[in-house]
């Protein structure tokens, strides 16, 4: 969740995430990329991937929290959780959770 190069904004420039994508896809996960800040075209043609319009409840494996949009923020961890399988586990990047409610912080 996030692309940009830091929170609630549309720059794209010098953004590390793709590095994040890029790895994940080196270990054969299909990664969703969302992003409500980034227009996808501008996505494409920077890094050659493709956004996620809207994330799918009960979908995911995994959810990292990989830039601190103030729209993930609103959503709390019951929400982002709620993106995942029941066993999903969430990564939070940015610390936009409490401690307790992510997983996996840095």
């Amino acid at each position: 969740m996030g692309l940009t190069f830091k929170e609630n904004c549309p720059d794209l420039r010098n953004t590390r995430v793709v590095d994040v994508i890029a790895e994940l896809e080196d270990f054969g996960c299909k990664v969703d990329i969302h992003d409500p800040w980034v227009n996808s075209t501008e996505a494409q043609h920077e890094y050659g991937v493709s956004l996620t319009e809207e994330p799918r409840e009960g979908t995911y494996d995994a959810i990292v929290l990989a830039v601190a949009h103030s729209q993930y923020a609103e959503m709390g961890a019951e929400k982002v959780r709620a993106l995942g399988h029941d066993n999903a586990v969430v990564y939070d990047l940015k610390y936009l959770l409490a401690e307790d409610e992510s997983d996996m912080r840095l």
